[in-house]
């Protein structure tokens, strides 16, 4: 029994180092496109070939909100990682072509930060996203049905967002203009 307690033993101290500092070799960084926001990992020998030369054309569906109003939306964050690591691959920067919808409880991030801090009492965190995305010709849409039955108007949102009729169309005529949907 005490040799199975020892070779368990020499064992654990042998693996558990190596499982740690594994994990631990491993980190994200930022850039090129965008150096503070938007960290991916680089990935080398990926089996999946990336044609470099290619339009990447895609909306992102945002529908899903942070439940702490002073945290950004990751989903939002989503497209500065999108950039980063395709620019990070070889795609030239202008080849590279996106837009975003929020609705449902994801409206909220599209708020003034006036209107923002007056319902949740915190500045929008979500306004350095959406700035450096339109900054970069990102196409930013508020769902119009949503932004209804909360109560917001069009003077309650940052300048960067478009109302759309609704989500849907504006997914619907972005994939009809041949644009991939993200959705997480």
């Amino acid at each position: 029994m005490r040799s199975k307690f020892t070779l368990l033993l020499c064992l654990t101290l042998f693996i558990a180092p190596s499982i740690s500092s594994f994990g631990q070799t491993i980190k994200s960084t930022t850039g090129p496109v965008f150096d503070d926001l938007g960290p991916v990992y680089s990935i080398d020998n990926d089996d999946f070939p990336l044609d470099v030369s290619q339009q990447f054309k895609a909306i992102f569906d945002v529908e899903r909100k942070q439940t702490d109003p002073s945290e950004q939306n990751s989903i939002i964050s989503s497209l500065h990682r999108y950039y980063n690591m395709h620019v990070r691959s070889g795609v030239p920067v202008e080849n590279i072509h996106l837009a975003f919808v929020l609705h449902g409880g994801a409206t909220k991030d599209a708020l003034s930060s006036a209107a923002y801090k007056e319902k949740y009492k915190v500045d929008n965190p979500n306004k350095e996203l959406i700035e450096t995305l339109s900054e970069m010709g990102v196409g930013i849409y508020i769902c119009g049905q949503s932004m209804s039955s909360r109560g917001y108007k069009k003077e309650d949102l940052l300048p960067q967002v478009k109302v759309g009729l609704s989500a849907m169309t504006v997914l619907t005529v972005y994939q009809m203009n041949n644009y991939a949907m993200i959705k997480f």
